[in-house]
């Protein structure tokens, strides 16, 4: 354990030390020095609610620095990815001799209700749906209270704050959290040892301090407490204790190096995310680890053609993994053309690859209807049509695996933007045997 745990602190440090090398390099080099312009100030309009230094941590130019159409574009996205506006433009005026840059954005409205829908596997009678309740940016610092309450299969009840800058001169974020949540069990295994299908009861809270170091670099603490309950008996492997009632304490630290212009939708840049917890801490005699890494790059190819791929990969290791904290495939992290085809073990493999291009050009759609305010109603649109990929495997630790072992599939979908706000998807995809499914779902696939 403790060779794999030196691995993976390695891997980290490599990672960090790799990517801020990269951070440091301007992306910008091979600009024509006929395309740049020099920005002498920096001016924010239409932020009523949001304060300025929320907008400005997220510009890689200043006063004094020069800009061109590339850089102005990266910029756009980037404060967009904030989801707390409609609209950004960015552009500039002349004073004088002086060169203006004018930053202007929309607010959207920052109370909303989402209702949502989950089928499993297209199960209607393993369906849940609810509400998903946010109130963004109240203080105008980008802070968000969460509040979810979802019913129907594995009712769960949450709530969350997270605040992006706690202390805005050392760049210091903070979020905590609390949850119940009636799990059905998700392992063939445990199932097979209890006799019947049951459900775990699991009441946790987190809390997280983060340090952004620089535009693309943040590194976060994370703890955690989970009350993991199974009914009526106790039975070895399924739990990590010696009892059927788990006290779960875990110490974690994750890595993220993001160059993305976009990041609900993204059309270049990078993203690399590696984290490890140490849970357990012989309390009730639970010691074990989690390790998972999580790469993503986003290339445009021609125009608005645009290809992405993702390598995911989750590993647990230690004295003993409870059966419900396994790696698994199927419902959550899931292979299109195998969603709801269960694959469990102590680790995880998935990688998916994607061409995406618009159908129908983004726009910003702004409606007048009665009783709502603009805000609300106010959205940047699009369609966007793909081809996909997936492939992936979950295995035990010790055994051996073979590319032929991997269960994979391919589709088309389309995706409905609706932005900031969120994007529905309209997939259809098939195993390798050409059985079909259709998948419905919001967000993004990655």
């Amino acid at each position: 354990m403790k060779k794999n745990l030196l691995k993976h602190i390695s891997i980290l440090i490599v990672l960090f030390i790799f990517s801020i090398n990269l951070s440091a390099q301007s992306p910008y080099e091979s600009i024509p020095i006929s395309d740049i312009t020099s920005v002498d100030s920096i001016e924010i309009r239409g932020n009523d609610i949001t304060e300025d230094f929320i907008i400005r941590r997220e510009l890689t130019f200043k006063a004094g620095d020069k800009i061109n159409n590339k850089i102005i574009e990266f910029n756009k996205e980037r404060i967009f990815s904030l989801g707390l506006f409609s609209k950004v433009e960015l552009f500039t005026e002349k004073i004088n001799t002086d060169t203006l840059l004018v930053i202007s954005v929309k607010e959207t409205w920052y109370i909303y209700p989402i209702p949502f829908l989950y089928l499993r596997g297209g199960d209607f009678d393993k369906s849940s749906y609810g509400l998903n309740f946010l109130y963004k940016n109240f203080r105008g610092r980008n802070e968000t209270l969460r509040a979810i309450a979802s019913f129907g299969y594995n009712p769960n009840y949450q709530i969350s704050y997270f605040n992006p800058v706690l202390i805005s001169k050392t760049d210091i974020s903070f979020s905590f959290g609390f949850s119940y949540l009636k799990s059905s069990n998700r392992s063939i295994k445990a199932e097979t040892l209890f006799g019947k299908e049951f459900d775990h009861k699991i009441y946790s809270t987190f809390l997280i301090v983060g340090k952004r170091i620089n535009l693309y670099n943040e590194i976060k603490l994370v703890s955690e407490f989970r009350y993991v309950e199974t009914p009526e008996k106790y039975i070895p492997e399924i739990n990590g204790s010696k009892d059927r009632i788990d006290h779960n304490l875990s110490l974690g630290i994750n890595y993220t190096f993001d160059t993305r212009d976009l990041k609900q939708h993204p059309k270049s840049g990078f993203l690399a995310s590696v984290s490890y917890s140490h849970l357990g801490f012989e309390i009730d005699d639970i010691d074990y680890n989690l390790f998972r890494i999580d790469f993503r790059e986003y290339v445009r190819i021609f125009n608005e053609l645009t290809f992405k791929w993702r390598l995911d990969y989750r590993h647990t290791f230690g004295k003993k993994v409870p059966l419900y904290d396994y790696s698994f495939l199927g419902v959550g992290d899931y292979i299109r053309g195998h969603r709801g085809d269960d694959q469990e073990g102590n680790n995880f493999i998935l990688s998916s690859f994607e061409f995406n291009h618009p159908i129908v050009e983004e726009w910003n759609l702004s409606l007048d209807i009665p009783f709502l305010p603009k805000r609300l109603t106010s959205a940047r649109i699009g369609i966007h049509a793909n081809i996909f990929f997936d492939t992936g495997l979950a295995y035990n630790n010790g055994e051996t695996w073979k590319l032929s072992d991997f269960q994979s599939g391919w589709g088309v979908g389309i995706t409905i933007l609706a932005l900031p706000f969120n994007a529905f998807r309209i997939e259809y995809a098939f195993d390798e045997v050409k059985n079909g499914e259709l998948i419905f779902g919001s967000g993004f696939s990655f």
